[in-house]
């Protein structure tokens, strides 16, 4: 079909402006919170620790799309399992959880054990950053179920939960930051994002009645 033959429908676009404007403010919510810390790091700490910081989350989050890529690849065989049977559907979603979970903790077994090495081999200047990536990498864990559960909620229709559920981290995020920055340094803040993130991709779903 040419797409000369297009035809505008205000229904429809209305429709889908509202199933959408949720997922579009949780990602701008998602880019907030997720920097947050870099910001209160900045602040309390100044900006050799953020240097650290900043040069750890960076190695720790470069692995983030595999689990984005391998969502977006199984979900089409999801979706027809959900067609056929809910129980399969289920079935290749628990699947998809387990995968996930599996190759995140690989990847942060892996890390801990080269992380001092890896630092002083990249600059020794950022060497204080191994510990920072020690703890942040098992919150990979948490961020691969989170962008495995958006993509359930966005085929269950419920992207309002997901706008919701960031703003919910993006609090929790920054209330901890707030009180483990001055007592534990940039480790606090490492720790604060792995509760962050396990508020995002867990608490808040175990809480909310449609997601439970």
């Amino acid at each position: 079909i040419h797409f000369s033959t297009w035809e505008f429908d205000k229904k429809i676009a209305i429709k889908l402006l509202k199933d959408s404007y949720p997922i579009m403010l949780s990602a701008a919510m998602a880019v907030i919170y997720m920097r947050t810390d870099q910001v209160m790091i900045k602040q309390m700490l100044g900006d050799f620790e953020n240097g650290n910081y900043a040069m750890a989350l960076r190695l720790s989050e470069s692995w983030y799309f595999v689990p984005v890529v391998i969502s977006a690849s199984v979900f089409p065989a999801i979706i027809n399992a959900k067609k056929k049977a809910k129980y399969l559907y289920f079935k290749r979603l628990q699947q998809l959880f387990d995968m996930l979970v599996v190759l995140g903790v690989v990847v942060a077994i892996a890390t801990n054990l080269v992380a001092d090495e890896l630092m002083l081999f990249i600059d020794k200047d950022f060497s204080g950053g191994a510990s920072v990536l020690k703890i942040h990498i098992w919150g990979g864990i948490l961020v691969a179920l989170g962008v495995a559960s958006g993509k359930w909620l966005l085929v269950e229709n419920l992207t309002k939960i997901t706008l919701w559920r960031t703003v919910f981290g993006a609090i929790l995020n920054i209330v901890l930051n707030w009180f483990l920055i001055p007592e534990y340094g940039i480790q606090g803040a490492a720790w604060a994002t792995i509760f962050a993130t396990l508020g995002v991709a867990y608490l808040f779903d175990l809480l909310h009645p449609k997601t439970r």
